[in-house]
């Protein structure tokens, strides 16, 4: 488990040190390294998994899977257009650019693949909901 220090027991903050935590999910390759999970500060409403992508082009991470909850794609990189993924949403092929965000609804089956990814580009797959 991460590391948790309370910086101000009086106001109740924390911080998490030992990131990324890599969990099993449905579906995918390998555990996925998470930033978020439902479990810290007390319990959350989101987890959020995610990591660098120009190490992954053509290299898909995951099957078609569902999630109990939305989740939201968000894919970044350091310029403009630097990143792009294929997404397969219930059958249906979409591409985003980035920056581009996406949300994924509960029960659609879904995967992506990195089409192209310059040096810093992230996709974040923010999984949101009380049946986390």
């Amino acid at each position: 488990m991460s590391e948790i220090v309370t910086e101000d027991p009086l106001a109740g903050s924390s911080i998490v040190t030992d990131l990324p935590i890599p969990l099993a999910v449905a579906g995918h390759h390998q555990p996925a390294p998470f930033y978020l999970t439902a479990d810290m500060f007390g319990g959350l409403p989101v987890q959020l998994a995610g990591g660098e992508l120009s190490g992954l082009v053509g290299k898909p991470v995951a099957a078609p899977h569902t999630h109990e909850v939305d989740e939201i794609y968000l894919l970044v990189s350091p310029n403009p257009g630097g990143a792009r993924i294929e997404v397969l949403l219930d059958g249906v092929r979409h591409e985003l650019s980035s920056p581009a965000a996406m949300r994924i609804p509960a029960g659609s089956e879904h995967c992506f693949l990195t089409l192209e990814a310059e040096v810093g580009s992230y996709c974040f797959g923010m999984l949101v909901g009380d049946g986390l």
